[in-house]
């Protein structure tokens, strides 16, 4: 996920050495339980026993299709989407992202840091992002706290 511009002087500035380590240990797979994801994969997440399960476009020979690069495997997927004449929206491009666990960018061990797809790093931040979110409002409120909820 993109580093906003208000964070960005928290991260170090080797952060794509970092990042790019913590994807290598994980073999280039959103390490979340049970997912495996390939960074730039092509496919579609699909609800199985009310989870959601990644299923990878597969080509005439059974391989999983991936590319090297976002641009790349966008531009597979809408060709694949296309050739096979389908309806609704085009196959998901998986992008492995890094993410602390204890949402603190200046720590960077890698004990604190996982390579999770999209999903699974907005799933694990989601109450983080919930409570910034309404830190935010209040500050923007103008109006003082005067008991915590």
């Amino acid at each position: 996920m993109p580093i906003r511009p208000e964070n960005k002087a928290r991260y170090p500035r080797n952060w794509p050495d970092i990042s790019g380590k913590v994807r290598e240990r994980a073999q280039h797979r959103c390490e979340w339980p049970g997912c495996g994801a390939r960074n730039y994969a092509i496919g579609h997440w699909e609800q199985r026993d009310g989870v959601h399960v990644w299923a990878p476009h597969r080509n005439a020979e059974g391989l999983e299709s991936s590319a090297r690069s976002y641009a790349e495997a966008r531009q597979l997927a809408a060709e694949l989407y296309f050739e096979r004449g389908e309806e609704g929206k085009p196959p998901t491009v998986i992008v492995l992202t890094v993410a602390h666990l204890d949402h603190v960018p200046e720590n960077c061990h890698p004990s604190n840091l996982r390579a999770w797809c999209q999903r699974h790093h907005l799933a694990y931040d989601a109450e983080h992002h919930a409570k910034t979110r309404q830190a935010s409002r209040r500050a923007a409120s103008g109006q003082l706290q005067l008991l915590e909820a």
